[in-house]
């Protein structure tokens, strides 16, 4: 049904490595595979999936995401809502660029890097030049389009200021995506945590001296620059002596459709906020992004849980328990992610008021709506991972031009008529959008589609619970009804044992001994 994945001619590095250039990179693989024999086996034993990795890719992002939202929300406070959205605007279009020119090869490169790590520091390397190639031309589009659209020039000098940080970027991401697939979460950690807390810094240095959006954009640029330099001394100190690289071509061609899909997924989730922007001006983008930063941290924990399991689903091990690992992952994201949606509905006023003052008050409104598309984006964020893990990323390229059509046309029908709220309710749609057609190819490809441990009775609590605090919010204050309905949820997650038959999916792999392994190499062989 799907065309084999392109495969290209290995070109070896390091001694001891074949030289013909006749056999393709998957030969070769398999070649220094068997010839590294126990030594593989037990390489491969410890990429298994751990709690311990599943909590550090987890917190990696959720440190990441924290210390951004906290530095966007110094900005905001001292730029106010007008000057916060052109801000808001630069965040988005470079995100696009950065997208078009390769963010995407990070799950290429961790999902090659699982198989044979000598394949991932050797592709890392190429694709680093690879994005460093793309950077100038992709930026100057990025500025071309603005001014068509008529932007000032104040934002169109803005914008090729902060794209400057796709250069670090290009070196970070590619050493991450390795780190993360052979398994070094506590260095992917490591190098997220610079980026974070350089960003925090510089938030800490606006609110005590104030400052301008240049201020913010040299942040920005330092926060880049310190993450790659530390991801580039960790990807020196960890890569390997043999690295197998492809030829230019063929590597392109390999890759690129984690390049296409990403950039496409990237232009429907940002798109909307180029669309307020131009259709309702600088306040309306103020007060939505205000909404959907907080949004965009929130939705980088499906993040860890789900990369921790990846290199195991990749190397396509023991595929019934690999879906029961992928279902028990989904259960706790759905949990966690009503859990979410019933603190938001709780605390999103007094929060903001207190964050950011009464200017931002109808931004507590936008996150209300905004926070429902967080319980579809990690179920889609699960089923993504199982095509991407199974070898059909292609599919990824017709899904996000289906999201990306719905999204434009939603936006150009309603923003003129309802500003922020109808991006908000759109986004909601789109997401709804993608979860039908993920379900569909997962059908038709792969025959079945994974479904949330426990997700029927979860479901039906939640409902009730959200039921209370909308109705109990009209005759009592929200906190008074909405605290008891929180802790309602976990005392049932507890009871209910869900946290031990979550924590299952990174157990499963001691049902299975590496002796096991090296006598079904033996009989390979």
């Amino acid at each position: 049904m799907w065309p084999p994945r392109a495969r290209g001619t290995a070109k070896p590095e390091g001694k001891g490595a074949a030289r013909d250039g006749s056999e393709t990179l998957s030969d070769k693989a398999e070649k220094l595979r068997r010839l590294a024999g126990v030594a593989d086996v037990v390489a491969t034993a410890s990429l298994q999936p751990k709690v311990s990795h599943a909590v550090l890719l987890t917190g990696a992002q959720l440190s990441r995401g924290a210390l951004r939202v906290l530095f966007v929300l110094a900005a905001a406070r001292v730029l106010g809502p007008q000057h916060f959205g052109v801000y808001i605007l630069l965040l988005a279009m470079v995100e696009m660029l950065a997208m078009a020119s390769g963010t995407g090869y990070s799950d290429y490169l961790t999902r090659e890097a699982a198989k044979d790590e000598r394949v991932g520091w050797g592709l890392g390397a190429q694709l680093i030049w690879v994005r460093l190639a793309y950077v100038l031309p992709f930026t100057g589009i990025g500025v071309g389009t603005l001014w068509l659209l008529g932007y000032s020039r104040l934002v169109l000098v803005a914008t090729a200021c902060l794209s400057l940080t796709l250069v670090p970027r290009s070196v970070s991401e590619a050493a991450q995506g390795v780190l993360r697939g052979i398994g070094r979460c506590v260095e992917y950690f490591a190098v997220e945590l610079v980026f974070g807390l350089t960003l925090a810094s510089g938030g800490a240095l606006l609110l005590l001296r104030g400052g301008g959006l240049r201020l913010v954009i040299t942040v920005e640029i330092a926060a880049a620059v310190a993450a790659a330099v530390a991801a580039l001394l960790l990807g020196v100190k960890y890569r390997t002596k043999q690295r197998i690289r492809l030829k230019a071509s063929e590597l392109v061609k390999t890759s690129g459709i984690f390049n296409i899909y990403g950039f496409i997924g990237n232009l429907y989730d940002r798109v909307d906020i180029l669309m307020i922007s131009k259709l309702a001006g600088n306040y309306a983008t103020g007060i939505y992004g205000v909404a959907y930063r907080p949004l965009g941290a929130i939705q980088l924990l499906p993040y860890g849980v789900l990369y921790s399991l990846l290199p195991t689903l990749a190397r396509g091990q023991c595929s019934q328990m690999g879906r029961e690992r992928l279902e028990k992952a989904m259960g706790l994201l759905l949990c966690a992610a009503f859990f979410i949606v019933l603190a938001t509905l709780v605390f999103a006023d007094p929060a903001v008021n207190l964050l950011l003052g009464a200017r931002y008050a109808e931004s507590a409104i936008a996150l209300k709506i905004l926070i429902w598309a967080v319980i579809l984006r990690y179920t889609n964020y699960a089923l993504n991972m199982r095509l991407l893990a199974s070898g059909h990323e292609k599919v990824f390229v017709m899904t996000s031009l289906t999201c990306l059509a719905v999204n434009l046309v939603g936006n150009l029908v309603f923003i003129p008529r309802f500003s922020w709220r109808a991006a908000a309710v759109i986004t909601v749609i789109t997401e709804l959008a993608l979860l039908g057609q993920n379900m569909y190819w997962l059908r038709r490809a792969i025959g079945t589609i994974p479904r949330p441990f426990g997700w029927t009775r979860t479901s039906v609590l939640f409902g009730v619970l959200v039921a209370a605090v909308i109705v109990g919010a009209r005759i009592v204050s929200p906190l008074w009804i909405g605290i008891p309905c929180l802790l309602c949820f976990l005392a049932y997650l507890y009871r209910a044992g869900m946290a031990g038959e979550f924590a299952s999916a990174w157990r499963a792999e001691q049902q299975k001994k590496p002796q096991d392994d090296l006598v079904l190499l033996g009989t390979k062989a």
